[in-house]
C-alpha cells in the first residue's frame, strides 16, 4: 500500500518540501517508495529551475513523482521531457462523456503508448464502470482510481477497512 501527496504551488513556496517529507519517512519509519508525490505542472512552473532541482533530490531519496491531472488544461510534452517523474495520471476528463468520445480515446491511447514507451506508470483517474476499466486495461493502463473502486471515505472508515493503524504500517 501506498499514499500519494499532492503538492501545491504554495508549497513550494512556502515550505521546505524536502525537509519535510524526509524528515516525515525518518519519524514514522515509512519507506519513501511508500509515499508518492503528486505535482501538476503548475506547481512546477513558478520557480522551475529551483523545483525540478527539489524533485530531483527527493526522487534521489527514493520518493515516486507523480504528474496529476495531466490532460487537464495546460499540460505540455515538454513537461514529459523535462520532468524527471515515475507516474502520469491521465485526468478524468478523458473518460467523460461528451460529443468527442472518439478523439478523447484517439489521445488518451496515444498518451498512454508515449508513457509507456518513456518507462511511466499509467494511472487513469475518474474511472467509474467496468467498461471503462475493461478498456483502460485492453490500452495498457496500469492503475486505476475512481468511484468504480471507492468513494472517498474518512480516515477511521480506511483504517477499519484495510486494518491499518497509524501511519508506521505504511
Amino acid at each position: 500500500m501506498h499514499i500519494s501527496v499532492n503538492i501545491s504551488p504554495k508549497d513550494f513556496y512556502y515550505v521546505d518540501i524536502y525537509k519535510t517529507f524526509t524528515e516525515l519517512v525518518e519519524q514514522y519509519d515509512i519507506s519513501p517508495e511508500k509515499l508518492k508525490l503528486e505535482i501538476t505542472e503548475t506547481a512546477v512552473m513558478t520557480n522551475l529551475g529551483k523545483n525540478l532541482y527539489i524533485l530531483d533530490k527527493l526522487r534521489d531519496y527514493g520518493f515516486q513523482i507523480e504528474i496529476d491531472d495531466f490532460g487537464s488544461g495546460y499540460s505540455s510534452l515538454n513537461t514529459l521531457k523535462d520532468f524527471k517523474v515515475d507516474v502520469l495520471k491521465l485526468d478524468m476528463g478523458f473518460l467523460r462523456e461528451s460529443d468527442h468520445n472518439e478523439k478523447s480515446r484517439i489521445i488518451m491511447k496515444s498518451v498512454i503508448d508515449m508513457a509507456k514507451n518513456l518507462g511511466l506508470t499509467i494511472v487513469a483517474e475518474g474511472v467509474e464502470t467496468e467498461e471503462q476499466v475493461g478498456y483502460l486495461t485492453n490500452k495498457g493502463c496500469d492503475i486505476f482510481q475512481g468511484y468504480y473502486f471507492s468513494k472517498p471515505i474518512p480516515v477511521s472508515e480506511f483504517e477499519e477497512k484495510y486494518n491499518v493503524r497509524g501511519a508506521a504500517r505504511f
